[in-house]
Formats: structure tokens, sequence, C-alpha cells
């Protein structure tokens, strides 16, 4: 869970590989209000692979189809095409809520960065 000013903001799912050496993770977001019953009708959910690029080896996101390997669920709303979520209204809260899951997620850090979070933020 994600919060915001002291509330629920988002929920992420991230997913860490090492596949023949090469660090990646998969990143979904989803956005709605949260706490409020079962109504996820403005749940949207946006997907991001984390990791090397071409040419580079240093990590970077790019958006992806979202939640392609989780289960249709009332939960994740509506799930984003990538062409879909680079439309979005919502793309720059969902980079920022990137750049703060890879910043401060232990797991997620550490996979990529071989050490821990920094714990002052």
């Amino acid at each position: 869970m994600v919060n915001r000013d002291g509330h629920p903001y988002a929920v992420f799912f991230a997913a860490c590989y090492n596949h023949g050496g090469v660090r990646e993770s998969w990143i979904d977001v989803v956005f709605g209000t949260w706490g409020q019953g079962t109504d996820y009708n403005d749940h949207v959910t946006f997907g991001c692979r984390f990791g090397p690029g071409a040419g580079s080896e240093l990590p970077g996101a790019t958006a992806v189809d979202a939640a392609a390997v989780a289960p249709d669920s009332p939960h994740y709303g509506h799930k984003l095409t990538r062409a879909e979520a680079l439309s979005h209204p919502r793309i720059s809260e969902f980079w920022k809520v990137i750049d703060f899951v890879v910043e401060t997620d232990p797991l997620v850090h550490h996979h990529h960065y071989g050490h821990s979070a920094p714990t002052s933020r």
C-alpha cells in the first residue's frame, strides 16, 4: 500500500527476477478508492518493467500492459494496455509511484542495487 497525506493512495505488486544475469522487476500499480467497501469502479492498473534497457546496463522503467499475468479481478479495475497508459491522465502519478517503490521498497531496491534502500526520506 502506498499512502499519501496519511491516506491509502495506491497498491503495488512487484515481482523480481534474474534472467541469465539480467535483473528486472515487473511492477503493477493500482489506483482507486481504498477502504470504501467493495466498489472498484474507479480502479485502474498501470504496469511497468524495471530493468536494463537496450544499450544500457542501468535500470530504467518502461510502461507495459498492466497485470498481464494476474487473473482478472475487480480489484485491478481496468488493466491498461501500454498505449492506454502512456496517454492516461494519471501517467505522471504512476511514474512517481514507480520512483517511490524503487527507492524505498527493500526487496525491489536491493534486487537492483545490491544494498539496502535509504532509511531517511
